[in-house]
């Protein structure tokens, strides 16, 4: 959070998507989807989201008189953390919508997430990258249907499905580019990923069963029980189950 004064009164401002409230969040994720879908363009949204961050609501500062408008402008610094490249950033792997319109999601780093629910998530993600634009909507929407509990017959708000897909991926970018702190320990879960040469220098085929092929030798080893029972355990205490597999076949080579 970021102090600053304007109009004579002292605020304390977000800097970064980690740092909005739900009610912020929930605001700026608006604003993102109007850009997306043309209502609006980059630079009003960054006039309409800086007024809100000055705490001006629904009305923008360039409503103000001159001066106050290059007070405010000399303030656009304090948005710069909501950008990266010049487009707006979501990515955070904190849940900003734990709970929305009667649903609960897991928590920060999808905690309490069963590992057969992301298996099912993250295999939707990768299968939508060459899909059409209907079936990349469908597959979001099974995505936050599967995040926050939605039954079968039950509609899926389209701020949720938007929110469900980018937080799911914001963690999942996190995991895959660098070590992830648990127990204040950096670990780096990508070994789980790369190929290490195989014992004799020879790497071992792939079956290319993905995510479902990991969750059948999972089960065969036993650590957590049955197919159903892995599926039903906390995904990352599977993750870790697997980083300390993929660790110790690395060092006893």
């Amino acid at each position: 959070m970021k102090k600053i004064n304007f109009r004579g009164a002292e605020l304390e401002v977000p800097e970064s998507v980690g740092e909005l409230t739900a009610v912020q969040y929930e605001y700026f994720l608006i604003l993102v989807q109007a850009v997306g879908a043309g209502a609006i363009d980059a630079k009003r949204m960054r006039v309409r989201w800086l007024s809100f961050l000055l705490g001006m609501g629904m009305s923008d500062y360039t409503i103000l008189v001159p001066e106050l408008i290059a007070e405010a402008e000399s303030l656009a610094h304090v948005a710069d953390g909501f950008y990266r490249d010049g487009a707006p950033c979501l990515s955070t792997p904190l849940n900003k919508l734990p709970e929305y319109d009667g649903h609960t999601g897991p928590g920060d780093w999808l905690d309490g997430l069963k590992f057969g629910d992301f298996v099912k998530c993250l295999t939707i993600m990768e299968s939508v990258q060459q899909a059409s634009a209907e079936e990349i909507a469908d597959g979001c929407e099974e995505v936050a249907r599967t995040l926050y509990g939605y039954a079968p017959a039950e509609q899926v708000p389209d701020m949720l499905t938007y929110h469900a897909t980018v937080f799911f991926m914001s963690v999942w970018n996190e995991i895959m580019s660098g070590p992830v702190t648990i127990n204040c320990k950096p670990v780096d879960f990508r070994i789980i990923f790369k190929g290490d040469g195989g014992h004799g220098g020879r790497e071992k085929p792939d079956d290319n069963t993905g995510w479902m092929g990991i969750t059948f030798e999972v089960a065969k080893e036993g650590p957590f029980g049955k197919l159903r029972e892995v599926e039903a355990t906390d995904f990352w205490e599977v993750l870790l189950y697997l980083y300390r597999c993929k660790f110790e076949y690395i060092h006893s080579c």
